[in-house]
């Protein structure tokens, strides 16, 4: 069943930079000149921060958060009022009530299409992760966006580092610290939106990789029971396996409704684009089986076996490894901003020379351990074993 999403990771990273600078500018502007430049700057920091969750909070993760909870109230009654016909009503529904957001690709690209025409030879890999990260976009479209982002970040690093400077340095000092700053910031943001389509390539291999054990057994199923492959693919898209399977049998299955291939050509043609090794190799095999007449049931009990066993592997592996981030987390998110705090306070009474102890608070408290519950959040998330 398909599941209502909001906007996609780059957009809303960038929104996300566009609230922090807006925020941070704002309410440093307002209140510089009542608590001093240095204060206002680790109070406009905490704001610029909170504004940047906010956002992050209502493009990204309320949308599906939202989704998800009234999907599951919608299933439960679509399963006790109407049965299994009536869940073709409800995706029809939820269809209409997809939250939209902008396309800023097709905007940069009226912009940066033929800049974007001119790099794209010097970045071939981008169509490859692309398509192995199923990212809707042709790659001209793409290298776009990341112009427009760059861009964007730029501006808007010129516009709020310099009047900063200038308070501190001459006006061309301030002018070519701002240009660099703005340089070295827009550098940074392509760089992060040219490799974000090969990342997003990586999480859906593991999702694939972590799903293979459940889906291989399903289809050894349905082999055993002299199902051809072609309609064990098509019954895999009506089964409860992971969304991240049935996008990879989706693209197998469009090749043939839609463009007309035969079953093991648009085999071949997802082998070459997958981003998953293993399932690659499970095609692969697929393919040699059917060639030569072998027992598909077989195949595919054994490589579920095999799928099985390396995932306890990996999970074993996984839960050793949430022990040492529970450690890390207690030093450096617990155990180290109270010693900097404390040794601040002790700075401060001694009277220290050549050392803002409240500016260095300012920074402890409202960057230092957001952005290390920030950071650990994020490597727990990705390290956590996931529901399957």
């Amino acid at each position: 069943m398909s599941q209502t999403k909001g906007a996609s990771l780059p957009d809303v990273l960038l929104l996300c930079l566009i609230a922090i600078l807006v925020a941070f500018t704002v309410s440093f502007l307002l209140i510089f000149r009542a608590i001093g430049a240095i204060n206002a700057f680790g109070a406009s920091l905490g704001v610029s921060l909170l504004a940047a969750v906010a956002v992050f909070g209502i493009t990204y993760t309320y949308p599906r958060l939202s989704s998800h909870i009234k999907l599951k109230e919608k299933v439960k009654v679509e399963e006790i009022e109407k049965g299994i016909m009536g869940k073709e009503e409800g995706k029809k529904k939820e269809k209409k009530s997809k939250f939209e957001f902008p396309d800023i690709g097709a905007f940069a690209y009226k912009i940066f299409g033929g800049a974007a025409e001119k790099i794209h030879p010097q970045m071939k890999d981008l169509d490859c992760n692309l398509r192995r990260a199923l990212i809707r976009s042709t790659a001209e479209k793409y290298i776009a966006k990341m112009i427009l982002v760059t861009a964007i970040i730029f501006a808007a690093t010129f516009a709020v580092t310099t009047p900063i400077l200038i308070r501190w340095a001459m006006p061309f000092i301030a002018l070519g610290m701002g240009l660099s700053l703005a340089a070295i910031a827009g550098a940074v943001g392509f760089m992060v939106m040219y490799i974000y389509p090969s990342l997003a390539a990586g999480s859906r291999r593991s999702k694939i990789d972590a799903s293979l054990n459940f889906t291989t057994q399903y289809m050894a199923i349905l082999a055993g029971a002299e199902v051809t492959p072609e309609r064990i693919f098509k019954s895999l898209m009506n089964s409860d396996v992971d969304q991240v399977i049935k996008d990879e049998i989706g693209e197998i299955i469009k090749r043939m409704d839609i463009f007309g291939e035969d079953f093991y050509t648009a085999l071949n043609s997802r082998i070459m684009e997958t981003p998953s090794r293993k399932f690659a190799d499970l095609l692969k095999g697929m393919l040699a089986v059917g060639s030569m007449g072998g027992n598909l049931r077989r195949y595919l009990h054994l490589q579920g076996k095999t799928f099985m066993r390396q995932r306890r592997i990996d999970l074993k592996r996984q839960l050793d490894g949430l022990g040492i981030l529970a450690e890390i987390y207690i030093s450096m998110g617990v155990v180290l901003p109270i010693i900097i705090i404390i040794m601040l306070a002790t700075m401060s009474f001694i009277g220290s020379s050549g050392i803002d102890s409240l500016m260095w608070m300012y920074v402890t408290t409202f960057v230092l351990i957001p952005a290390t519950s920030a950071l650990m959040l994020l490597i727990i998330d990705t390290s956590v074993p996931k529901e399957e």
